[in-house]
């Protein structure tokens, strides 16, 4: 991948070639993908893929790009449904984390994309990771939680963290995708279970 590749995610090419990448991805995996099949998965020729795009690692950071975007915005959007904290919680987790398993236990490649982001996408989730948590900041604010005082700041930093660390742990046994989802669940009511006590 070229080290300053940015994708466009406004630019209708990229966004028709991401959403064709994603799914030869998801049925190939990354190996076993080539620029030809992304091209006729897009309806374009090899020689128009690369008026766009250097290499499929261009393009896989790309597609990975706009799945992470999409999930996060699903996600950040939950938040401002009505109902309990702990339902704008397992929502916000349902839409990100559990979307996310969803897609990858479909595949029988899932390990080889989740290693193929690590290599070619960490921007893009560097990028949307960003986004995530400055969005639950600004929930639990609205929330009342954690304001008063450092202590509760860092709480509600804490929470945060358990957020978005504690489902990558939760896939460790590799659970089928009722199993997870529960556990995103669990751990919703948890974390709206301290909120709820902490708040101002």
């Amino acid at each position: 991948m070229s080290a300053d590749f940015e994708p466009l995610a406004d630019d209708p090419k990229h966004a028709l070639i991401a959403s064709a990448a994603i799914d030869v991805f998801s049925a190939r995996g990354f190996s076993r993908t080539s620029m030809a099949h992304i091209a006729e998965q897009a309806g374009m020729s090899r020689p128009a893929l690369y008026q766009h795009f250097q290499n499929k690692g261009d393009i896989f950071a790309c597609a990975f790009a706009a799945l992470v975007e999409q999930r996060a915005d699903r996600a950040l959007a939950a938040l401002e449904e009505p109902g309990t904290v702990a339902e704008q919680r397992d929502a916000f987790l349902q839409n990100f984390d559990g979307a996310f398993w969803e897609r990858t236990a479909a595949s029988p490649y899932g390990e080889e994309l989740l290693s193929a982001t690590s290599e070619y996408a960490p921007k893009a989730v560097g990028i949307e990771m960003k986004r995530i948590r400055l969005g639950l900041k600004k929930y639990l604010r609205r929330a009342g939680a954690g304001q008063r005082s450092a202590a509760d700041r860092a709480r509600r930093n804490g929470w945060i963290d358990i957020l978005e660390f504690a489902p990558r742990g939760f896939k460790l046994d590799r659970p089928n995708l009722p199993a997870y989802r529960l556990r995103l669940t669990a751990l919703a009511q948890s974390i709206a279970s301290d909120i709820e006590e902490n708040r101002s």
